[in-house]
């Protein structure tokens, strides 16, 4: 099912966004690379991603400052995520597709 985010130009200006889906936050991004959406939701301890700094395609969680691809979903950095003593299951978040149509985002869910 495919989820109406918002105009392009939209997220153009504002960099990040985050949407409402079936009861879970999705953090939409926009980046040199693409439009990309991945779970609001740090694996950490939970957090917010959306209140994180976004710059070169991740976006960094405001509470320990774990690196995340929006590309991806992935931890860009393993020495951080073992400080903070993540387990393997736990170095990436669900990514979803995105769709654009007559420069609108969506999320295919």
């Amino acid at each position: 099912m495919e989820y109406y985010v918002c105009e392009i130009e939209t997220l153009k200006q504002k960099r990040k966004i985050r949407f409402k889906a079936k009861n879970r936050y999705i953090l939409v991004a926009y980046t040199d690379n693409g439009i990309f959406a991945i779970s609001d939701k740090c694996p950490h301890m939970g957090s917010s991603l959306f209140y994180g700094i976004l710059s070169d395609g991740e976006i960094k969680c405001k509470d320990h400052g774990l690196p995340i691809s929006v590309e991806t979903g992935k931890v860009t950095n393993l020495n951080i995520a073992k400080a903070l003593r993540l387990d393997e299951y736990s170095l990436d978040v669900r990514t979803f597709k995105t769709v654009i149509k007559d420069n609108k985002i969506y999320l295919d869910i």
